[in-house]
């Protein structure tokens, strides 16, 4: 009912002043070309669940601070801890990360084609800067045989590729010492295609132990050879010098004061800093009218330290060297297209953990080299019969080695390997009865190593991998619907069921600090519904809602705190209400409202811990002047404009009762544009 009343109070508003057309064009309301699935085509025609959201929805209005405003415009799609940045989002689609307990797990995270997830299936959607982004596109479901391990979904992103030349400089500043300054240009000049982009992003954070420092740097250059061949070269490093970590807290801690820190964060100095250099090239070449190749090289390094909030082995560091590359071949003719191709993906973490003495350096109590590479080989083919029936059938087969080489040998040889090959047949069939429409159907698999660091996390206390944590595997239906009935309403509706085998699973254990280890669960079962609407109110003023209906349950599961079958899985709202509200006048004056409305979550297997429901609403407003050669565009924003008191984050299965992560109250922010051409 609130969401209800919000909604009209908004409509009823600009329905007295809306009288011209949108500055800016819904393209949801037009079938929209994207290339994550690895075939280049409309998305209508995918047989498979994908969300686009494009440069205006992620650019314009945003404060810019992370990927979290825009996710929650994806049905199937939820994230929290959008105020840890020592930990980074949390992402889920379709239950496939929810197990993180940082960063992001089980999903494949592609930047400008290239990776961001690294082989063992670990991403940190941190390193990138949401001031340059073009477009986003999401890939919900199991997608093994697209992009192998831990493609339990895929997020795709893409930079700004300018065809005129435009300088703009941005600040922003707001609340909780939040401040970020950006300055971006590029053009195409003959057979050069450049953009460079440079921002710093800093907070002292809303709790205590919170503050944040980031700086950014990307660069992309596009050599066209000729009309059929291009070479791009892609660069970006990320210095990221302070992120806190505030740690989580009881309930009872909670009521006392919801700013405050973690005692133990703040008496051993819990946090994170690292510095990540990536560097990229592909190249691209079509043969006559019916072939194409493309080929990739990149390499990608960071140095990392963190420390946690525990004495034993509480400071990690680590160098990370990850390479990789691929080559595909695609042909092309009126009713077929094939492709088949190679990934190859090489991590290696060089790894030392030392005790945490009070924010000090301890003894050396971990010294080994880990390795993680993954060799994966695919063919994907599409049959078009006719106009309105296609065919998409998938095959990848991945080989993978784990490895890890110790070099502390004090108390023995602990060295160890593991390695895995799986085959991930995928199936599609779509139905077009209309060029604007589509009813499709998928059968797809996903299979899920665990991560490095979730094996070498050994409850056992010794080096090496844990023993007792195998994959887990899974197996995806889906039956779903795209239409554009009109030029006002767009509608997209999937249903799914997925069971999962092996279900990897986070715990803590008592008196051994915040350290958190992973379980196998037997077997789950997840189905869901994802609805989302895109409607043309009137010229100037475009809805969305999205509607998520997630029922996640273990089916068999038990470990020695008791037997969980029935119970649902920890970290995902049953329900996910999205809404929002776009007004562009012809004038230069915009608004736009966000409206959540999430369900109550479980924060643990036994589902005794509960973290409420709540119901957040965000405004931006802002008015773009063009004057000569300049376009001027001041904006202001609220998030979580009711001043709602919920939790950002909850940690599962913690320990001690630390499950909650309290989030701000009203954030406000503001800034300027200035852009030339």
């Amino acid at each position: 009912m609130k969401i209800l009343l919000s909604l009209l109070c908004f409509i009823n508003s600009f329905a007295l002043v809306a009288q011209t057309d949108s500055i800016l064009k819904v393209t949801e309301l037009q079938p929209v070309i994207i290339s994550s699935s690895r075939f280049v085509g409309k998305d209508i025609q995918t047989p498979l669940a994908v969300t686009v959201i494009d440069q205006a929805r992620l650019q314009t209005g945003q404060s810019k601070l992370s990927l979290f405003d825009a996710l929650g415009a994806v049905p199937g799609v939820f994230a929290m801890n959008s105020e840890n940045f020592a930990q980074d989002l949390r992402i889920s689609i379709r239950g496939f990360g929810a197990r993180a307990s940082f960063g992001i797990r089980g999903l494949k995270v592609v930047m400008d084609g290239i990776p961001e997830s690294i082989p063992d299936g670990t991403a940190k959607v941190g390193n990138l800067d949401m001031g340059l982004m073009e477009r986003m596109e999401v890939i919900k479901g199991p997608t093994a045989g697209l992009y192998g391990n831990a493609s339990g979904g895929v997020i795709s992103l893409f930079s700004e590729t300018p065809k005129t030349f435009f300088a703009e400089a941005q600040a922003t500043f707001g609340s909780f010492g939040f401040q970020r300054l950006q300055f971006k240009t590029g053009q195409e000049i003959g057979k050069v295609t450049y953009f460079f982009n440079a921002s710093r992003l800093t907070s002292t954070g809303y709790r205590n132990h919170s503050a944040l420092e980031r700086n950014f740097f990307n660069g992309k250059v596009i050599y066209k050879f000729s009309d059929k061949i291009n070479l791009s070269v892609l660069m970006s490093y990320v210095d990221s010098p302070k992120a806190e970590d505030p740690g989580g807290l009881t309930q009872a801690d909670i009521d006392k004061d919801r700013r405050q820190a973690r005692q133990v964060n703040i008496d051993y100095n819990a946090y994170e800093t690292f510095k990540q250099s990536k560097l990229a090239l592909i190249y691209d070449q079509k043969i006559g009218e019916k072939h194409q190749i493309n080929a990739r090289a990149f390499y990608l390094n960071r140095d990392f330290n963190s420390q946690q909030a525990t004495k034993d082995k509480g400071q990690i560091a680590f160098k990370r060297d990850f390479s990789g590359g691929g080559f595909n071949y695609q042909f092309t003719e009126k009713k077929y297209r094939l492709k088949a191709g190679l990934d190859i993906e090489n991590q290696q973490d060089n790894r030392q953990r030392y005790d945490n003495l009070l924010g000090e350096r301890g003894i050396l109590s971990i010294d080994q080299i880990e390795s993680f590479r993954n060799i994966g080989a695919f063919i994907l083919q599409e049959y078009t019969f006719n106009q309105k029936f296609r065919l998409s059938l998938n095959t990848r087969f991945d080989d993978i080695q784990l490895k890890i080489s110790d070099k502390f040998l004090t108390g023995g040889d602990e060295s160890s390997s593991q390695s895995f090959q799986r085959f991930s047949p995928m199936l599609g069939f779509s139905f077009a009865p209309t060029a604007n429409q589509s009813i499709y159907t998928n059968i797809s698999s996903s299979f899920e190593t665990p991560s490095l660091n979730e094996l070498s996390n050994n409850p056992l206390k010794t080096g090496g991998f844990n023993p007792n944590l195998s994959p887990q595997q899974s197996r995806n239906f889906e039956l779903g619907y795209k239409g554009i009935l009109s030029k006002k309403f767009r509608l997209d509706l999937a249903l799914f069921t997925i069971e999962v085998q092996d279900e990897i699973v986070p715990y803590q254990i008592a008196g051994q600090g915040v350290t958190t280890y992973f379980r196998n669960a037997g077997l789950s079962n997840r189905k869901g519904i994802e609805t989302g609407i895109t409607y043309k109110v009137f010229n100037g003023l475009t809805a969305y809602l999205n509607y998520t209906f997630s029922d996640f349950k273990y089916k068999e599961y038990q470990t020695t705190a008791g037997k969980f079958d029935g119970n649902t899985l920890p970290g995902i709202p049953k329900h996910n209400i999205y809404s929002e509200f776009r007004y562009f006048d012809k004038s230069g004056f915009f608004g736009i409202v966000q409206l959540r409305s999430i369900s109550k979550i479980y924060a643990d297997d036994a589902n005794t811990v509960t973290n409420n429901g709540y119901f957040t609403a965000n405004v931006r407003v802002g008015y773009r002047k063009q004057i000569g050669a300049l376009t001027l565009e001041p904006f202001i924003g609220i998030n979580n404009l009711t001043n709602t008191v919920y939790n950002a984050n909850v940690q599962i299965n913690a320990t001690a009762n630390r499950y909650f992560e309290p989030a701000s109250g009203s954030f406000l922010f503001g800034g300027i544009s200035v852009r030339a051409f």
